[in-house]
């Protein structure tokens, strides 16, 4: 699951008995910073997810709500490689932010059973690379 503001991620732990594993590009990280510190911390954006992913400081509630989880991280150039690997595969189109939990799956930062990964194509860009 992505992280970003921390919505989306802290409504999966609301009465869930699965653990979050929250990913975050590795400049885009306001969940991880915020939890390597103890509490929600301004921080750095530089990522091609900075205009889904950007937000610069986790929400306070989000980042209660996921204290027992666990951040890991992804190269822009993971992310990118995991997009691009859903298209030629799976034929779907994706916003390189909606792959970044598919990154960390492909890299063996996230095993299960049974993973789930959100996917969201609104801000794909279809001009050629």
């Amino acid at each position: 699951m992505s992280a970003s503001g921390g919505g989306l991620a802290a409504g999966t732990v609301v009465g869930g008995k699965r653990p979050v594993i929250a990913v975050e590009p590795d400049n885009c990280r306001c969940l991880h910073d915020a939890l390597a510190v103890g509490e929600p911390v301004d921080t750095a954006i530089d990522s091609v997810t900075a205009s889904a992913l950007g937000a610069t400081r986790i929400g306070a509630l989000p980042f209660e709500l996921l204290l027992d989880s666990r951040s890991c991280l992804v190269s822009d150039a993971e992310l990118l490689a995991a997009r691009d690997r859903l298209w030629e595969e799976f034929r779907l189109a994706v916003e390189p932010a909606a792959a970044v939990s598919f990154a960390a799956f492909l890299s063996g930062q996230v095993s299960s059973a049974l993973p789930c990964v959100v996917l969201c194509g609104a801000n794909t860009d279809w001009t050629p690379a």
